[in-house]
């Protein structure tokens, strides 16, 4: 029989990072009541129903993404198993989870087309792997020829590969039925977060049990950056930021001597605006499943309910990242939790008593009024005070998440041209927007401005600065000239020859060549 392999396939991980692995460890054989065949279109446009080979030829469902390594090191190795066997006496069926990016599922693979000899299907909604229970990638489940579980295999390296050639051969050759092979377990586990899941959080912890390897665990988000892990026995810990969209967040560790890697793809949605949308559940760590994980060497409730002091105490003890900085939300400092959060809620513990900017509210009373004129920025108006503002700790005044001019750069990217303009307004260049512009709400539609036209520059610029300052303001101009900016009314102001942010020319001139751009020197 013919033996392929496949190029490095590094490029397509790294490219969108949408889908990988969460190896939570084997579950052991799934019921048979719980086997639903199921059908689809595979790739080369085939109608394709499970239903054909289930219960009369023994099949080897893969499960995989090809972002996932160790999806992709055991795409020849299936593709040499087919070929091995022939579809009378097995049937290898590919079930891709990259629900986002078909068309990059086809070229990759398109690489494959003359060695493939099964079908690979796309699972646009996630219905086919949920109907299995599988939430691990790659995870693969082999039917004997009854159609019933016979092993179930989660991850895949050297040593699983072995144990899995052993398994499909009792079942193919020797007729093995289902409970006459083992499953095989994997010891390492990624507790959380849970694969296929999104979050609102610009940053995740990552939480998995050691199986008694002594490690190194090292973390690499995105193909890229990795961060060791901290290991605390049983159990190892590592904090990741994340990236708008999907999120490919990898652990690499040594298994036996071999390399082995497991992973979880969880897509970071913005709190506002489209495009970056998707239907998976929301990520929670505080629900009855994952504490039950935790329960047995932590303590779950909080000793002293209703004592902020003692509760925030307890919360601390695994969230003190979240005070590290210099700037900590007050109740926290005073030992507060819950006048923010919920100790009571169901079936997610520590939910927010009420949301956005009701809550901040509910102490920050005194001024809402900043928040209330008649153009009110957007995020303000969406009531999504922790866009700009951490709601534990930040390095920066009034816990901005970053310093005011990285903040608002941070939405408003058009601006990021001007930084990098030779002369620079000084607000602008020192990153002081809101010395002009309002970051709540203004009673001036344009730009949310503290002022309009010459009152806003006479802000700063008083009367002894502005005494030689001759060129006149507040008429129509004799002439026009490109780039020349004029007020509401058509008449000169000083926008009309100093650009507010930054120009390339001489004074802030937004015409080229300043002064001599309109005036023949």
């Amino acid at each position: 029989m013919r033996s392929v392999t496949t190029r490095s396939s590094a490029g397509w991980r790294i490219g969108l990072l949408l889908f990988a692995l969460l190896i939570a460890g084997s579950r052991g054989a799934v019921a048979q009541e719980n086997v639903t065949p199921f059908t689809g279109v595979t790739l080369a446009g085939d109608a394709f129903d499970l239903s054909e080979y289930l219960g009369k030829v023994p099949v080897l469902i893969d499960f995989g993404s090809i972002y996932c390594s160790s999806c992709i090191t055991s795409l020849p190795h299936l593709i040499n198993l087919q070929n091995k066997y022939g579809p009378e006496k097995l049937r290898v069926v590919a079930v891709n989870l990259d629900a986002y990016g078909v068309s990059r599922v086809r070229r990759f693979y398109g690489q494959f087309k003359k060695q493939l000899t099964f079908p690979v299907l796309v699972d646009l909604n996630l219905t086919i792997s949920r109907s299995f229970e599988v939430n691990t990638l790659p995870t693969y489940l082999l039917f004997d020829r009854d159609g019933a579980l016979a092993a179930k295999f989660v991850g895949f390296d050297e040593n699983k590969r072995e144990k899995m050639d052993e398994a499909v051969r009792v079942v193919v050759e020797e007729g093995a039925k289902a409970g006459a092979v083992a499953a095989v377990e994997e010891d390492v586990v990624l507790l959380a977060p849970d694969n296929f899941t999104k979050t609102y959080q610009d940053a995740i912890s990552i939480v998995g049990l050691s199986g008694g390897r002594p490690g190194p665990f090292t973390l690499r988000l995105n193909g890229g950056s990795e961060k060791q892990a901290l290991s605390y026995g049983k159990m190892f810990w590592v904090r990741t930021p994340l990236s708008l969209g999907s999120n490919y967040i990898e652990i690499l560790y040594n298994n036996d001597g071999a390399p082995a890697s497991q992973a979880v793809v969880l897509f970071r949605e913005p709190q506002m605006g489209e495009g970056l949308q998707v239907s998976f559940p929301e990520f929670r760590f505080h629900t009855p499943d994952h504490e039950k994980r935790c329960a047995p060497c932590h303590e779950m409730e909080a000793e002293g309910a209703g004592e902020m002091a003692v509760m925030t105490t307890f919360c601390l003890r695994c969230h003190d990242y979240l005070t590290s900085s210099s700037y900590v939300h007050g109740p926290i400092t005073v030992g507060g939790c819950s006048p923010c959060h919920d100790f009571s809620s169901k079936p997610h513990k520590y939910d927010l008593l009420t949301m956005g900017q009701d809550l901040c509210f509910s102490c920050h009373e005194g001024i809402r009024d900043a928040f209330t004129k008649e153009y009110v920025h957007g995020p303000v108006a969406m009531g999504l005070c922790t866009i700009c503002h951490s709601p534990h700790s930040s390095p920066f005044k009034f816990q901005v998440r970053y310093s005011q001019g990285d903040l608002c750069m941070s939405c408003h990217e058009n601006m990021k041209g001007k930084a990098g303009m030779f002369v620079q307004h000084q607000p602008f260049a020192e990153g002081r927007c809101s010395g002009c512009h309002e970051p709540h709400s203004s009673d001036i539609s344009a730009n949310f401005l503290k002022g309009e036209g010459e009152a806003l520059c006479r802000l700063c610029h008083d009367e002894a600065t502005m005494a030689s300052h001759k060129h006149p303001v507040g008429r129509p101009p004799k002439f026009t000239v490109p780039g020349m900016t004029l007020g509401a009314d058509g008449k000169l102001e000083c926008r009309t020859c100093h650009d507010p942010h930054a120009a390339d020319s001489d004074r802030l001139s937004p015409v080229a060549g300043g002064c001599a751009g309109c005036h023949k020197m």
